[in-house]
């Protein structure tokens, strides 16, 4: 005898009046008989359409399982844990593979997920329990109640998936709750770049009054590294034979092993850091100097806070990699050469970055784009576009 019947679909016969499921059955190991599971389709598709779509869906979830031996009796048994329980067992995994930034952006997610949970006495929930109408509450509640800007939004969005999704993939939960959570739109991040009369100001004042930040802003500048990155960077890193720095999987953001060129002028500078002494330091420990603490790169922003309010730079220091790939493309630098030194995987993702700072047409397009006022010197005195009836009269249709 089978031990299982695939997935179906209950319509209640294209009733829109009354609750649609998809349900299959398996057999029981104690008792050997078939026992019904069924999932509720969530109750904000309101049209047949929406609702068949998502059952097939579903139901080619369920399926694929039980073809490849899933049990839903084991399954069973942990859709039952308590759903704080069930984040306390994300938060304790995902601590043994997240760099520590990481894991406490995460542990902050699960603490106000809690408390709402709290808040809306929702704590004695199972993790199988939870369903989209409860995330959809809690979004709305990070938006409305807590006014999340949309960027923030997204991201809470983005983790809550993530949370679930690590659930699903060890059969805690059959599907994702979060899933149908739609995205805010956001504005494109506008591109901020020091004006020269700032960079004038980071030349000639931040040497003297603090090297240490002016090794890291020109980090920032020629090799459009990331603060993170920069914290994390030890002295071995940094290769004066070929004028090299190895930003290791360990560093990046991307977890991939990269190298990035030193330009000339970055050379001298850095040549004059104490990096004399063990490699294995970190390049930029406390008050940026080489030692065996690895900082936040906090530090670096409240240390450069600090000197650029004295010298009234409103700009954060980050906006000096900007301000480098800004100057590098209206020097001519190879576009493939950008693309190394930003460490994109791609080209299109490079030309992205060019297209941003090319807010003004060529100087090519200004000097050949027709001239109207040539065409319409018989007519008027100045350049400007006619109606439709003048046009035809002047003979130019």
């Amino acid at each position: 005898m089978e031990k299982f019947k695939l997935s179906r679909l209950y319509d209640v016969k294209g009733d829109l009046s009354q609750r649609w499921y998809v349900y299959f059955f398996y057999k029981n190991p104690e008792t050997n008989k078939n026992t019904r599971f069924k999932d509720n389709i969530p109750s904000r598709f309101k049209t047949a359409i929406s609702r068949r779509q998502w059952a097939n869906d579903h139901m080619s979830k369920i399926n694929k399982r039980l073809l490849t031996g899933w049990n839903p009796f084991s399954f069973t048994e942990k859709r039952h844990t308590n759903i704080i329980q069930a984040m306390k067992f994300v938060l304790e995994f995902k601590e043994t593979t997240l760099r520590k930034r990481s894991f406490y952006t995460y542990r902050y997610q699960v603490h106000s997920f809690e408390k709402w949970l709290f808040k809306m006495k929702y704590q004695h929930l199972t993790v199988g329990e939870f369903n989209s109408m409860h995330a959809q509450q809690f979004m709305d509640y990070s938006k409305v109640i807590l006014k999340l800007s949309n960027r923030t939004y997204n991201y809470r969005r983005m983790h809550m998936r993530c949370f679930f999704s690590f659930l699903m993939k060890r059969d805690w939960i059959l599907s994702n709750p979060f899933m149908c959570i739609e995205k805010l739109p956001i504005e494109e991040p506008e591109i901020t770049c020091f004006t020269v009369d700032e960079l004038i100001r980071v030349q000639d004042k931040l040497p003297e009054e603090d090297f240490e930040l002016y090794a890291v802003a020109c980090l920032i500048f020629y090799c459009f590294l990331r603060p993170a990155e920069i914290v994390r960077m030890r002295i071995r890193n940094f290769n004066f034979y070929n004028n090299t720095i190895v930003v290791a999987g360990t560093i990046s953001k991307n977890r991939k092993h990269e190298t990035v060129q030193i330009p000339d002028a970055l050379v001298p500078v850095l040549r004059l850091l104490p990096f004399e002494g063990s490699q294995d330091r970190y390049a930029f420990s406390k008050d940026l100097m080489p030692g065996t603490v690895e900082i936040a790169p906090t530090r670096i922003a409240g240390r450069w806070r600090a000197w650029a309010d004295k010298h009234a730079i409103n700009k954060n220091i980050y906006s000096l990699k900007h301000t480098g790939v800004g100057m590098a493309i209206e020097a001519g630098i190879n576009l493939r050469d950008l693309q190394l030194q930003l460490r994109h995987s791609s080209l299109d993702m490079t030309q992205v970055y060019v297209d941003k700072f090319r807010r003004h047409p060529s100087e090519k397009l200004s000097r050949s784009f027709p001239n109207l006022s040539a065409l319409s010197a018989n007519k008027r005195q100045y350049a400007r576009f006619s109606p439709a009836e003048e046009i035809r009269n002047s003979g130019l249709s």
